[in-house]
């Protein structure tokens, strides 16, 4: 009995130790994952997430374990046929090997998720397991608080070892996902005449160790400034600027194309995302853009401006975060602010008012001070836009990053605005009632 028994437990730990092995990756197998896995957007049913692959990369498998519903899924991406896991009109473009040279960036759409559920996610690249330790969360059916980061202006540069390191305070602060309000790269004048160059400088950022870790903590969502749009023309007479979209879409994925069918023709990368009671609306401040001596000067153009107060019109969230580049309410420090271009300012202050929408607060990066502009309006709530620093605006370890947290009870919200400094100490803080900024 007791050889049978020892031969049992041979063969038990036979199996245990196979299994093992097959789970284990060489170090020229995991080389395979160069950056990521990133999560952008999620909604109830959908999640996007990016990786950064070698270009020898043939699959990539994700097992999905739902923990409450036991509901396991498997979805499995061929990189050789692009059109198959990135539905985009440019990215055969994108693939080849002369613009990627060695590294692949790969946009994965997540589908058929169930609202309210937490997904443990394990990633095979060619049947090899590159990532064991992600979550996926989606929107709680349920009023809870919610938090999420801000930041824009990252200035790194290859030779530069400190400007991400406020990332490492960022990553300690509670958060379900991070907003990128631009700058979120900067290119200079070599990179922007080049689409090559610019997703070169996109991987170099990436796959710095503070950035990559930073990037897997938290869902992130990003629109775009001056610097990783263009370069001294940073408005339409850019001519690149559909290269810098190109790039940007590879590298910020942001949101399902089949939910958010928007084209950089007429609204840029201008996107609108709801988080349970909360709304952000991510304005493209450049693609659109004109010179104010120019006749009629346009912000935002007219298509984005009128898909913005459609889509802003049938909110119902307590909070409607409107992020831009650009100041809104005030004097900028580097850039004409969006006051300058009186006739669309003077029409969005309009529209907002005349149809009376609740719960409207700016928030901007065009500045060097941290403040909280508070403008009054005859009868109407005052509103206020938030400003301050950029996360390493000369590229060293000095910086500001912003939270926002929203909780309360039903139409008795609160929003908490908070600012930190590079080591994570809050150097502002201001709350709002939803009452003050609604009619």
């Amino acid at each position: 009995m007791n050889k049978y028994l020892l031969l049992l437990a041979s063969a038990l730990l036979l199996n245990i130790n196979s299994s093992f092995a097959q789970k284990k990756t060489t170090g020229e197998e995991a080389s395979k994952l160069i950056a990521g896995p990133m999560l952008s957007y999620i909604d109830n049913y959908h999640a996007q997430m990016w990786l950064l692959v070698s270009k020898e990369t043939k699959k990539v498998t994700i097992k999905l374990e739902n923990f409450d519903e036991d509901r396991n899924k498997t979805l499995v991406y061929d990189l050789t046929d692009p059109k198959s896991f990135n539905n985009s009109s440019w990215f055969d473009f994108h693939i080849s090997d002369y613009n990627n040279g060695d590294e692949i960036p790969v946009v994965l759409t997540l589908e058929e998720l169930i609202p309210d559920s937490e997904y443990h996610v394990e990633i095979y690249l060619d049947s090899v397991m590159v990532e064991e330790e992600m979550e996926i969360y989606t929107p709680r059916n349920f009023l809870a608080d919610i938090y999420f980061l801000l930041g824009h202006n990252l200035n790194l540069s290859h030779d530069n070892d400190k400007g991400d390191q406020i990332l490492d305070a960022m990553s300690e602060v509670e958060s379900d996902f991070m907003v990128w309000m631009g700058n979120n790269v900067s290119f200079n004048k070599s990179e922007s005449n080049s689409f090559k160059k610019m997703l070169e400088k996109y991987k170099s950022i990436r796959k710095r160790q503070s950035v990559n870790h930073f990037m897997k903590q938290m869902p992130h969502i990003a629109t775009w400034n001056d610097k990783d749009f263009g370069l001294n023309t940073s408005d339409t007479r850019f001519a690149l600027k559909d290269s810098t979209l190109m790039a940007f879409n590879l590298f910020w994925p942001n949101a399902p194309k089949k939910i958010y069918n928007y084209t950089f023709r007429e609204y840029g990368v201008y996107k609108r995302y709801d988080y349970e009671d909360v709304e952000i609306f991510m304005m493209d401040n450049r693609m659109f853009k004109t010179a104010l001596n120019q006749d009629d000067p346009q912000f935002f153009g007219d298509n984005q401006m009128n898909r913005f107060i459609n889509e802003i019109m049938g909110s119902n969230a307590a909070f409607k975060f409107i992020i831009c580049g650009n100041s809104i309410l005030s004097e900028g420090e580097d850039d004409e602010p969006f006051q300058d271009y009186s006739k669309e300012y003077e029409e969005l202050m309009e529209r907002l008012h005349l149809s009376r929408i609740n719960g409207v607060v700016f928030i901007t990066g065009d500045t060097d001070k941290t403040e909280l502009i508070k403008e009054e309006r005859e009868y109407a709530y005052p509103l206020y836009e938030l400003k301050f620093p950029g996360l390493s605006p000369e590229g060293l370890f000095d910086g500001n990053f912003a939270r926002i947290k929203v909780e309360g009870d039903y139409r008795k919200r609160i929003c908490s605005i908070q600012v930190y400094n590079e080591i994570g100490k809050e150097v502002f803080k201001k709350r709002i009632h939803q009452t003050e900024i609604s009619y």
